[in-house]
């Protein structure tokens, strides 16, 4: 990230002050905007004496590839002047990651059903020749989405104790729903929802194996008020070779599309990170948790979601809106104790 700084009317001491402040400023915005080009992302700071109000000025202007932001601070000490100034562009840069990730989602998701049901004659084809190989060969590459949902579903699973840890690989279910699909393709044809019907698949073949497991006697494993998170629980059996593998590292942004800029992820690596949003999400009933997930994080519609569920469009709403709601709660509540997470990681390592 490039940066410059523009000083006007303030004494040496004071600026000598200023450039403390504008140092960790720079190293902040630097951590929060390395997804973006470094060559196309200024910082342009302007700190100014008001000398009639007897105040500082701090005006920041963040320009990225795709927007130009901007904050400012007024205040009669210094330090509280960038302060405000920070927090407002963290607010406003938050916002638009949140919009772009948004729409990256919501186009991944349409290119994924476009692919899907531009594959089905030549998948017809493949049918009708009893050329399974074929038809694998042909929707395998396609199904990286129906993974990701997949291997977060085993994760909700194993964290709520339905599921041992590493009971079933994410590549193997949609491997299943592959063969189903070949099996019942004229089925799938007369709904017209290839996409729509693997996923409805996966979900089945998870239920089958938490329902399996049950009438075996496996004991779920006991939920502990907080599960650490490095716990085996977040670990998966999956092959890293599969065509389907693709690892997920979710940041608060992800699941607050409103959200702020937050402190406690500073204390996490990214895998912990994830496992933490993860563990949140856990603790919300499936179904409202489904549709919040598929909607926030797979970009799905809300007319997909009730199609998908069964269920009344309004009802989905409620529940993303109220799913919303607990996670920004939690949000704030961890961001109030960023120290509680870092000594439960490092306590959970030391055992």
């Amino acid at each position: 990230m490039q940066y410059q700084v523009v000083y006007r009317d303030i004494s040496p001491a004071d600026k000598k002050l200023a450039e403390a402040h504008v140092k960790k400023l720079v190293e902040r915005f630097e951590r929060l905007t390395k997804k973006f080009d470094p060559d196309l992302t200024l910082l342009r700071i302007v700190v100014e004496g008001l000398e009639k109000k007897k105040q500082f000025y701090v005006h920041l202007t963040l320009s990225l590839p795709q927007a130009v932001l901007s904050a400012r601070g007024e205040h009669k000490r210094l330090k509280t002047a960038f302060k405000i100034a920070r927090e407002r562009l963290e607010k406003e840069l938050a916002r638009h990651v949140s919009e772009l990730r948004g729409e990256h989602i919501y186009k991944r998701h349409q290119h994924y059903v476009r692919e899907m049901a531009k594959a089905m004659p030549e998948l017809a084809v493949d049918k009708r020749a009893d050329l399974k190989e074929h038809f694998r060969d042909r929707l395998r590459p396609l199904l990286r989405d129906l993974y990701r949902m997949a291997r977060r579903e085993i994760l909700f699973h194993q964290l709520t104790g339905e599921l041992p840890p590493g009971y079933i690989d994410p590549g193997d279910v949609v491997d299943e729903a592959v063969l189903w699909a070949y099996e019942h393709y004229d089925e799938i044809v007369s709904s017209g929802d290839l996409a729509l019907a693997l996923h409805k698949k996966v979900l089945e073949i998870i239920k089958r194996e938490i329902e399996r497991l049950k009438r075996e006697g496996h004991r779920a494993i006991p939920i502990e008020e907080t599960v650490p998170l490095t716990d085996v629980r977040y670990k998966l059996k999956e092959d890293i070779e599969s065509p389907f593998y693709d690892y997920e590292q979710l940041r608060w942004e992800d699941v607050l599309p409103a959200g702020e800029v937050v402190e406690p992820e500073e204390a996490l690596s990214a895998e912990e990170l994830t496992n933490l949003i993860m563990r949140e999400l856990s603790r919300v009933p499936q179904e409202k948790r489904q549709a919040f997930v598929w909607h926030v994080l797979d970009g799905l519609s809300i007319p997909e979601i009730a199609k998908l569920q069964g269920r009344d469009e309004e009802e989905v709403k409620r529940d993303i809106e109220e799913v919303r709601r607990y996670i920004r709660e939690r949000w704030q509540a961890l961001a109030a104790k960023p120290k509680d997470i870092e000594e439960e990681t490092e306590s959970a390592a030391a055992a």
